[in-house]
């Protein structure tokens, strides 16, 4: 990411080079013998907090900016990092279903 001034205003640009770079490196699927791990990286664009609902955007390895929806349904005990956790969840959860749609597909 790099940062200008512009006068009043300040222009960010992200490289999306060094966001691929860096999502690749978190990325990944080892196995030891009987013991297997998964790590799966994704970058958070944006979180909006509607309570009890959460809306994330994320962008993914190849690129793609998505949104998953949570909702927290203890309303009285709203906790913003429980429910931003379920998005989470949530937006692992759509990548590894796209993962293997692409796989299966001709």
């Amino acid at each position: 990411m790099s940062k200008y001034k512009v006068g009043d205003e300040l222009l960010i640009i992200n490289n999306p080079n060094e966001e691929a770079k860096k999502l690749r490196a978190m990325t990944g699927l080892t196995s030891d013998g009987e013991y297997a791990q998964i790590s799966w990286g994704i970058k958070i664009v944006d979180v909006e907090y509607d309570k009890p609902n959460v809306i994330l955007t994320y962008k993914n390895l190849q690129g793609d900016t998505n949104k998953v929806f949570a909702v927290c349904r203890d309303i009285d005990n709203f906790d913003r990092e429980k429910v931003l956790e379920k998005a989470l969840l949530k937006a692992f959860q759509n990548e590894v279903i796209n993962i293997s749609v692409e796989k299966n597909s001709p």
